[in-house]
């Protein structure tokens, strides 16, 4: 591929690099707003740093090429600079919350999935440790057996027994049996749910945290890095993805320095041609008188 496609090519992506890095720093800056109007103004100032930093050397160059005031060359590295510090900040801030978010769901995920399991093993200790008893319809058939008959009505419902307080007793002893069998049936759904849940659900996975281990296992050659091992490793992530987003921006300047230069007009004079006033009609020479006038301008 010549040189020349190979720069309008990278001209393209240059482009298309500082668009994505524009992306990145604009969605860090809507995060920073509190209201609709805040959150634009941010989205677009940031996005636009990643465009000074993508163009502010293309510029700086191309004045010092046209030999442009100083000034404007100083002026546009300094844009690149601020832009360039400003760009940093906002993706060292985008890949921190990013991964921190990441991060943190995953430990939400396994808090969730740790609570229902402790849960799940204390409901069934508690279905151990209570008492089988009958079916609630078999129990509520016994009551309703009990309460036709006379006495049940006499007794104001067993509230004054008098002389069936046997019969009362009884009834009254169904009736904590079916409290019974109705907290074991609720405890037994209770359990069947948190059984079903916790077998479609799985402990919290961070990519993020992965990542941080593995470096960090590398960095200080550990297999089970520390807390603080594990927090240096993360800054180095996001630094070092943060400077690359940032170098996207300098393949505009790659490009921009392999542009052809521009043929200038030659300033070598060149010989006043003559003209020669139109002649009408047909114009004959003659090969002898011709001929001599040549050899008389070779001879000298």
């Amino acid at each position: 591929m010549h040189i020349d496609t190979m720069a309008r090519r990278a001209k393209q992506v240059g482009f298309i690099a500082t668009a994505i890095t524009s992306a990145v720093t604009a969605r860090f800056g809507w995060l920073q707003g509190e209201d609709l109007i805040t959150s634009c103004v941010y989205a677009v100032g940031l996005g636009l740093a990643s465009f000074l930093v993508g163009y502010g050397l293309v510029f700086a160059w191309e004045s010092h090429k046209r030999k442009m005031p100083a000034g404007v060359t100083i002026a546009a590295c300094a844009v690149f600079a601020i832009a360039v510090v400003v760009e940093v900040l906002s993706h060292v801030g985008a890949n921190a919350s990013a991964r921190t978010h990441d991060m943190s769901r995953a430990a939400e995920q396994t808090t969730t999935y740790s609570d229902t399991r402790a849960e799940l093993d204390r409901a069934r200790a508690d279905l151990v440790a209570m008492k089988p008893t009958r079916a609630p319809a078999t129990i509520s058939a016994d009551m309703q057996s009990l309460e036709t008959r006379a006495w049940f009505a006499s007794t104001a419902q067993c509230a004054n027994p008098g002389s069936y307080a046997n019969s009362c007793r009884r009834y009254m002893a169904l009736k904590g049996e079916l409290a019974a069998a109705q907290a074991r049936n609720a405890l037994d759904a209770r359990i069947q749910r948190l059984a079903n849940q916790s077998a479609t659900s799985t402990a919290g996975h961070s990519v993020a945290l992965a990542q941080t281990k593995a470096i960090a296992s590398y960095a200080t050659w550990s297999i089970n890095p520390n807390a603080e091992d594990q927090a240096k490793a993360n800054m180095m992530i996001t630094l070092i993805l943060a400077a690359y987003f940032v170098s996207l921006g300098l393949v505009n300047l790659v490009a921009q320095a392999f542009d052809p230069e521009p043929i200038e007009p030659s300033t070598t004079k060149t010989a006043d041609l003559i003209s020669f006033p139109q002649v009408k009609g047909t114009i004959v020479v003659d090969d002898k008188a011709w001929s001599k006038a040549v050899l008389r301008a070779a001879n000298g």
